[in-house]
């Protein structure tokens, strides 16, 4: 009988117990957006969110395609942060699906002219990958934060970190760096090449192999730039992980070129805004 009461009385305290409400999840359809959204939450102390990234990205992500599954997901999830079109162009067709479903809540960052404008000669592709770019990274940043604040999903807590306070130093940072660079850098792609060619004094010091857009290859253009760079007796090689290039342009490194490895796509949970070009920037500074 006593235990008969205990949990009649267990049973009426839960009963008047805060529901504990479970987290919001945000997804993505790119695993950097992600960790943009998760840098405006936490710097928001907004806590009750999680982030998935809907899109498993294996290999070369230019070649990358995703699945019926994915796509699936994509069109279905409740909360969904969508790139710019020129970093995946198929979310072009997700976004029009989703449209059709007035319950779904979309949070599109598509680049515009000021974006473009900072690197006039560059590909839209390669301005795609904002994370590498600290001004459009500020930009795309205060975007997501203003739809997320329409869309009652967050309240801004006044900031102690100014995001272009930090784009301005790792910018001075690299400018720096690359000036007392003297040697010829060859990138495997050109995610970083407006970025390095405008903080460098001597642009013709930066090639890329091949471009950002989705199953871009080398062209003769490029590869005539990477023959000249090779002119000089000895070049650092930025080799970026899951970039796929050509074994016939990759044999022409030679042994005692410089190679530093770095996942330019590898999105970081850091306090820093930009830790791959700080990393980057720290691998540059000890060449000599």
């Amino acid at each position: 009988m006593r235990h008969i009461l205990k949990l009649a009385i267990f049973t009426s305290l839960i009963n008047y117990l805060p529901a504990v409400k479970a987290d919001t999840i945000v997804s993505c359809s790119h695993p950097q957006l992600c960790a943009l959204a998760h840098t405006i939450f936490t710097e928001n102390r907004m806590l009750n969110f999680k982030f998935q990234n809907l899109v498993a990205i294996a290999g070369d992500p230019h070649e990358y395609e995703p699945s019926s599954a994915e796509v699936k997901s994509l069109i279905k999830a409740d909360i969904l942060i969508a790139g710019p079109v020129e970093l995946n162009p198929w979310i072009k067709k997700v976004n029009y699906q989703r449209s059709k479903i007035i319950a779904l809540k979309t949070l599109n960052l598509p680049m515009d002219k000021n974006e473009y404008a900072l690197y006039p000669r560059a590909t839209h592709e390669a301005l795609s990958h904002f994370w590498l770019y600290p001004k459009v990274y500020c930009a795309l940043k205060t975007r997501l934060e203003e739809q997320l604040i329409a869309s009652n999903l967050l309240i801004v807590l006044p900031s102690k970190k100014s995001c272009s306070t930090e784009a301005v130093k790792i910018e001075n940072d690299l400018q720096t760096t690359l000036t007392a660079l003297k040697l010829p850098v060859v990138l495997t792609h050109d995610a970083l090449l407006p970025l390095l060619e405008t903080l460098s004094k001597n642009s013709a010091n930066v090639v890329a192999i091949k471009g950002s857009g989705h199953h871009s290859e080398a062209t003769p253009t490029s590869v005539k730039k990477l023959y000249d760079a090779l002119k000089k007796p000895q070049v650092i090689w930025v080799e970026e992980k899951s970039i796929n290039v050509p074994q016939n342009i990759m044999s022409k490194k030679r042994k005692n070129d410089l190679t530093i490895n770095i996942d330019t796509a590898a999105p970081i949970e850091t306090q820093s805004y930009f830790p791959i070009l700080n990393e980057l920037n720290d691998k540059l500074k000890v060449i000599k």
